[in-house]
């Protein structure tokens, strides 16, 4: 692994790494993002990042991605969804930087520099898709600052009707904590990789079956699990 960059803000080490084909942002030691613009699919946790908007019954026009990286779900939303317009909020300088120099997230991508549920609270926006990728840079684990339950109306105000809201999450708590919150919707689902300690949580109203979800997944050969070359590795169950 070889990393091309490696800069000190303040309190934070950024390092930019390669390995292979992929690329990767580390920020104190811990991984934000990988990307493999040859590979979508990677076999990560990242993959799972997109696969709740698939629960909708139309396509998104409109996606808000609160904490962007380096911009891996950015690059898969543009290309499962090429049509539809991406919000992103990020507060960290140096992500914006490196996603924009790196990562090649593109101009046609706005990015927002400032606090995420600032921006919920103060925007007039309405969303098709909310994606909260929120994180921390503490040493060794990321590790979210903000209580769901603090921010959950926020997020309400901003989804669409028939909107769908996901949640990255890490640790019972947090799962405990949405499992009260979700009565607002009528269907949650939880999906996992068994290498990651992540669980991303989609909550939705009038969406598609779980039958449903799964057909359309396989319309795209880089989530059809019945192919070889398929890297997808997920576990799904309702929430």
């Amino acid at each position: 692994m070889a990393v091309i960059y490696s800069k000190q803000s303040q309190d934070a080490l950024y390092e930019v790494r390669t390995h292979g084909q992929s690329i990767r942002l580390y920020s104190n030691g811990v991984l934000h993002s990988q990307y493999n613009p040859y590979r979508k699919i990677s076999g990560a946790i990242w993959d799972l990042l997109v696969l709740p908007v698939f629960f909708k019954r139309e396509a998104p026009y409109k996606v808000l991605v609160l904490g962007l990286g380096g911009g891996t779900v950015v690059h898969l939303i543009r290309h499962f969804f090429p049509e539809c317009e991406i919000y992103c909020v990020e507060r960290e300088a140096m992500h914006i930087q490196i996603a924009r120099r790196f990562f090649k997230v593109p101009n046609t991508v706005n990015i927002i520099k400032g606090d995420a549920y600032e921006y919920l609270a103060q925007s007039k926006e309405s969303f098709d898709w909310i994606l909260d990728d929120v994180f921390q840079h503490a040493t060794g684990e990321p590790e979210r600052d903000v209580a769901f339950s603090d921010i959950f109306n926020l997020y309400k105000k901003r989804l669409a009707k028939n909107g769908v809201l996901s949640m990255n999450t890490i640790g019972k708590q947090q799962l405990k904590e949405l499992k009260i919150l979700k009565s607002d919707f009528e269907s949650g689902y939880v999906f996992r990789h068994p290498l990651y300690e992540n669980a991303i949580v989609s909550l939705f109203n009038s969406g598609r079956s779980k039958a449903e979800f799964f057909k359309e997944t396989l319309k795209h050969k880089e989530l059809d699990t019945r192919r070889k070359t398929c890297r997808l590795d997920v576990s799904l169950r309702a929430f």
